[in-house]
């Protein structure tokens, strides 16, 4: 069986969302017990990621190195605008989604790890999918 939710955000300038009660939420309503939950943007200056629970603290670490390793600069060859052009980089270099084992109804990193929708370019209107498969 396969459950599929498409659910709209909105975002700040290099912001991280915590997403996981909407991930939680469609696993619940899919009534899907052991399988497979995907969770993916199409935005192109956008990622998914799983993060430690612990607190902010981690959340500033992972933007602030973000930032340092790609920095928004203005010699990309895309000219959009240099926050644009480091959020595709971003996007191609961290990913877009994020898949999960789901046991008995709770996803394994349940309790220790966070799903988070990050915005690497922003602020806009997004979406994010979660898909969950199995039995």
């Amino acid at each position: 069986m396969v459950y599929i939710k498409e659910y709209n955000i909105t975002t700040g300038k290099d912001s991280m969302q915590n997403i996981t009660a909407e991930v939680c939420k469609t696993i619940e309503d899919s009534g899907i017990r052991n399988g497979i939950v995907t969770v993916e943007t199409v935005d192109s200056t956008a990622g998914i990621f799983k993060s430690s629970s612990e607190g902010q603290e981690v959340l500033d670490d992972i933007v602030r190195e973000m930032r340092r390793i790609v920095p928004a600069r203005i010699n990309f060859s895309q000219q959009e605008s240099p926050e644009n052009s480091a959020g595709h980089i971003k996007n191609s270099l961290f990913g877009s989604s994020v898949s999960m084992i789901l046991k008995d109804g709770k996803l394994l990193c349940e309790g220790r790890e966070d799903v988070f929708f990050a915005e690497y370019d922003g602020p806009r209107e997004s979406s994010f999918c979660v898909c969950v498969a199995g039995e």
